[in-house]
């Protein structure tokens, strides 16, 4: 009975290391797919002059749920104002690095493309740095799972 109790408590460790990992690496996660779409939204709108609402439907991914349709449900109250509310609803730091867009959206042209072209150079630069960070951070909240399940099976024992 206490070889079961032990592995119940790993187990329960290990789901919560797994349950932590996922939400630290939504930002990460995000950021990937957002990288990628912002370079699809430049190509379309610039080159192709694809309308927004038609660019926004075509978009797929991650960036859909946090992003992208919530900015093509609130295009009615305007791009400025549905961008910023779109922007917000990202978790940090992507919020701060994209907020800035909605701006230079209706701009077009070569305005847009500088626009995006910065916003995704500071999305690599994060992804960089939170790579590295997630790695260190990874290998803290493994050990604190362990280590707080080891300590509970010893004081049970």
């Amino acid at each position: 009975m206490r070889a079961l109790g032990a592995v119940l408590v790993l187990l329960g460790a290990a789901g919560g290391y797994l349950l932590r990992r996922r939400e630290q690496l939504l930002p990460m996660k995000l950021g990937r797919a957002l990288l990628e779409d912002l370079a699809a939204l430049d190509y379309q709108i610039r080159f192709q002059r694809l309308p927004l609402p038609a660019v926004l439907a075509g978009m797929e991914g991650p960036g859909v749920r946090w992003l992208w349709r919530p900015l093509a449900e609130g295009l009615e109250s305007g791009l400025a104002e549905s961008w910023a509310r779109a922007a917000a609803g990202l978790p940090p730091p992507l919020d701060r690095l994209l907020a800035p867009l909605g701006a230079m959206v209706p701009a077009g042209g070569a305005c847009l493309a500088a626009a995006i072209e910065e916003t995704r150079e500071e999305l690599t630069g994060f992804l960089r740095e939170e790579a590295a960070r997630q790695d260190r951070q990874g290998r803290l909240t493994a050990a604190l799972c362990l280590s707080g399940a080891s300590l509970l099976i010893l004081v049970l024992i």
